[in-house]
């Protein structure tokens, strides 16, 4: 069983963190994201018990996103709340819910609402409720879904956001301590419904997973939370020593950038991981080069060899090359009597992973919970699809060809060429165009215009993925 606290220690506990921490004070301007929920409403219960502490400004901010009938209900509420405790109260209702990506698209449009509002109001944070079981979810998550140190670290309870902080001050609480705090202060909420939905994978580790693990230990929230903090100050500490290790050896000339070979040879092979993985993300404006693990090792493995020249291609015509003492970062320019419709150059799309087309674009094939977070990473157009294949198939993206054809239905196969031409598409716009093919040259999509009749379809022997491509249609525009 997890500790139970009164809400007077709850209460008393949520204050001291404030202060130690800095959060509030006598000339705070704070802004508290309300969604009507227990955490939400808690943490309004707790900080206008701060408010009579400090003093401070404190407004309440309400996104109805007509995703639920009680939705009415919840907004009808917090205004009547608001009012009787002469909080200010800004209600947001977003006016077109999107049926494909609808949790992420939610998401975006509620911290721009959030950004706008602390702008507007000159708040020096913004409060949010997440808890102590968010952040086991997050971290089990990011746990299962892979990737950089970094992304292991969940939910950082303090964060640069727009013109001030994103504050979630919540975390060191768990779910039950907070439902005993709404019943002790007698406090009125909504529940949500879809949140017991198990086709959702934070739902399923929330009430299939976390319990098993607090049962076997009653502290596991408290250890989740340490760890995200120590994950937190490692990665801090690495992207420290790593700026200074980048600023002493790399040299960035014209075209090209180089360091010294004995600098990776020499290195501990932990050091010269996260040294390749610093050195790309330094250079992610200048190249769009999205480094892979399986990149890095083969770099590493180079390193140790004797060899005085190797060369490994990465993406969009950028090589990392070594030339005896030095090891080099160039791009090597295209043919340009090639035109992009005689381009042939194909990128294999790998699990869960972007590839940077250009400098306004990029595409990866996801699995339906990767394809959320994936979208939050630029705020761009967007073109997507699902995408039903075998565990077999590859699917590879490159320039269209002359007398491809795509499958529109399960009787109409046309010349893409025709399709552009059809549907009215500007010359300066087929040029953007991409095609998704598999390893038999099977047509799946048209980027960003449509996609094949060969990607519908669920059947028991294929997986479900998206599509996701982002692009800059601002940038685009302007190249053509």
């Amino acid at each position: 069983m997890e500790e139970e606290q009164d809400a007077r220690k709850i209460r008393q506990r949520f204050l001291t963190n404030c202060e130690i921490n800095g959060y509030l004070n006598e000339k705070t301007r704070a802004l508290l994201a309300v969604s009507g929920g227990v955490d939400s409403m808690v943490l309004l219960d707790l900080m206008m018990e701060a408010q009579k502490k400090w003093g401070f400004f404190l407004a309440v901010t309400h996104i109805n996103h007509q995703l639920r009938e009680e939705s009415v209900h919840e907004v009808a509420y917090l205004k009547k709340y608001c009012q009787q405790h002469q909080l200010p109260l800004q209600v947001e209702v977003w006016e077109k819910p999107t049926k494909k990506g609808i949790e992420t698209a939610a998401r975006e449009f509620r911290y721009q609402v959030f950004a706008k509002q602390m702008q507007s109001g000159s708040y020096d944070c913004l409060m949010t409720a997440h808890h102590g079981d968010d952040q086991m979810e997050t971290v089990l998550m990011k746990l299962l879904r892979g990737g950089q140190l970094s992304t292991y670290a969940g939910i950082k309870e303090a964060q640069p956001f727009s013109n001030g902080r994103l504050i979630r001050p919540l975390l060191g609480f768990s779910k039950a301590q907070l439902y005993q705090y709404a019943s002790e202060r007698e406090l009125v909420y909504f529940e949500d419904h879809t949140n017991q939905e198990l086709d959702v994978q934070r739902n399923r580790l929330r009430h299939l997973v976390l319990p098993q693990l607090k049962q076997e230990n009653p502290q596991a929230m408290v250890h989740f939370q340490r760890f995200s903090q120590q994950i937190q100050w490692a990665d801090r500490l690495i992207q420290t020593h790593m700026k200074k290790v980048l600023m002493e050896n790399v040299v960035e000339e014209n075209e090209r950038v180089h360091f010294p070979w004995k600098l990776l040879a020499e290195m501990p092979e932990e050091e010269s991981y996260y040294f390749l993985y610093a050195f790309f993300d330094h250079f992610f404006e200048k190249t769009a080069i999205v480094i892979k693990e399986k990149q890095i090792q083969l770099i590493l493995q180079q390193c140790q060899q004797k060899k005085g020249q190797w060369k490994i291609t990465l993406e969009r015509g950028w090589v990392l090359q070594r030339s005896y003492e030095k090891i080099y970062l160039i791009q090597e320019k295209a043919d340009p009597s090639k035109t992009i419709q005689e381009r042939t150059e194909a990128y294999k799309l790998e699990l869960n992973q972007r590839i940077r087309l250009d400098e306004s674009c990029w595409i990866g094939l996801f699995t339906p919970e990767a394809a959320e977070e994936a979208r939050k990473v630029d705020d761009w157009d967007e073109f997507s699809h699902d995408l039903w294949l075998s565990s077999h198939q590859e699917l590879f993206v490159g320039k269209r060809q002359a007398g491809e054809r795509i499958q529109l239905n399960s009787k109409l196969k046309k010349k893409i060429s025709r399709y552009l031409i059809d549907n009215k598409v500007p010359d300066s716009q087929r040029k953007e165009a991409w095609v998704v093919r598999d390893q038999n040259e099977n047509i799946y999509s048209l980027v960003p215009f449509t996609y094949s009749y060969l990607s519908i379809g669920v059947e028991t022997d294929k997986i479900h993925y998206i599509l996701l491509y982002k692009y800059h249609k601002e940038a685009i525009g302007r190249r053509t």
